[in-house]
């Protein structure tokens, strides 16, 4: 009785560990943002640009549909950032970047965005 009882629980962390391993290794397929660095990718069927309200409206050039731009912005705190389709100037919503951190930012038809 105690053997299969053993074989049971063994068969239980066997598992419980391989499925944390994968569940892990599929996280680390993320891509990471990197400090100072604001990425914005045009996922959608439209060209997109970001506008940092806090730095006077300064913005991004506008990055093409399917194709992602890596801006080094820097940055010491939080700030709002508008992401727009670039070209109707229409809004599609805000986020907040902090240059400490960094962020990667997809927009998506709808139009909307996402981070990653």
């Amino acid at each position: 009785m105690k053997s299969s009882f053993r074989s049971v629980v063994r068969g239980v962390a066997i598992s419980s560990a391989l499925g944390a391993a994968l569940v892990l290794g599929q996280a680390g397929i993320a891509q990471a943002a990197t400090p100072g660095v604001f990425k914005l990718c045009s996922g959608g069927n439209f060209d997109s640009f970001a506008t940092f309200t806090e730095r006077g409206g300064f913005s991004t050039f506008v990055v093409r549909r399917g194709t992602c731009q890596s801006f080094k912005y820097g940055g010491n705190h939080a700030e709002r950032v508008d992401i727009k389709v670039a070209n109707s100037d229409r809004y599609i919503g805000s986020l907040s970047y902090d240059g400490r951190v960094g962020a990667n930012v997809r927009t998506v038809n709808g139009p909307s965005f996402y981070t990653f």
